[in-house]
């Protein structure tokens, strides 16, 4: 059945961040298919077109999820997708945010974006931030949205099980000074990483935006920083990349 035009303007309105609160479109027959056991799934839309193998495992998958699915013509779905060769499967997912102060008593490594505005780099820092180990994510305001649909499916859908929470920089630094977390700012210039011997315990680590680094109420939050000795050359490094080298080491060195 083809999709009404109410249907499709609704697509594409949760792709552009306009629909309705508490939904977000995930895109992509793997991370839907890995998205569907979770119970975040509420509708699957497949394209006629799509593979008939393809097809019919995401429908038995949606079978024991319980998630309708519907068939739309392939044109349907890409004007909800922004990806130059769209796949054909597009699912409306729930909003996984947690409150700040659940997310705060999570033990272990917690990483604050801070401002990274590029839905890509939230992405993959969510992909490595799931790699090593991370507890959670603290997104600030003025950082891309996690569940936003180029953020989600740079982070191959681990948005979707990642526990993380949305706040204002202000909030987030109130609550880390009230609970006494040690927040280290990553930047040029901080404590060299590979001399890191003993991380400590909750430690929360900033990852600012790559042009303004770490806000102020971060910085009047922090109890120290780190960062990556690089060639003077070469400037900086990528949010995503610089988080994974650090996220890498230090969850070797956090207490277990």
């Amino acid at each position: 059945m083809p999709l009404t035009q109410a249907q499709r303007k609704r697509l594409v309105d949760l792709a552009r961040g306009r629909g309705e609160a508490g939904l977000h479109l995930l895109e992509g027959a793997k991370s839907v298919r890995d998205a569907l056991p979770s119970g975040v799934v509420r509708e699957l839309y497949l394209a006629e077109s799509l593979d008939p193998a393809v097809a019919a495992a995401l429908e038995a998958a949606a079978a024991a999820a319980r998630v309708p699915v519907q068939r739309a013509a392939g044109a349907d779905l890409e004007r909800a997708s922004d990806t130059v060769s769209p796949q054909g499967v597009l699912a409306v997912v729930a909003d996984t945010a947690e409150p700040l102060e659940r997310l705060l008593a999570r033990p272990g490594l917690l990483a604050w974006l801070d401002g990274v505005q590029d839905p890509g780099n939230v992405g993959a820092v969510v992909r490595v931030a799931a790699a090593f180990g991370v507890a959670g994510l603290l997104v600030g305001a003025g950082s891309a949205d996690p569940l936003g649909l180029k953020a989600l499916r740079a982070s191959a859908g681990l948005a979707l099980r990642m526990p993380f929470a949305r706040a204002p920089g202000e909030a987030i630094a109130r609550a880390l000074t009230a609970g006494r977390r040690p927040v280290w700012l990553l930047e040029n210039g901080g404590r060299d990483l590979f001399a890191v011997e003993q991380v400590p315990a909750g430690l929360v680590l900033v990852v600012g935006s790559e042009g303004a680094g770490p806000s102020a109420p971060a910085r009047a939050a922090a109890t120290g920083s780190v960062g990556i000795p690089i060639r003077p050359e070469v400037e900086s490094l990528n949010a995503a990349v610089a988080t994974g080298l650090v996220v890498g080491v230090l969850s070797r060195r956090a207490p277990r």
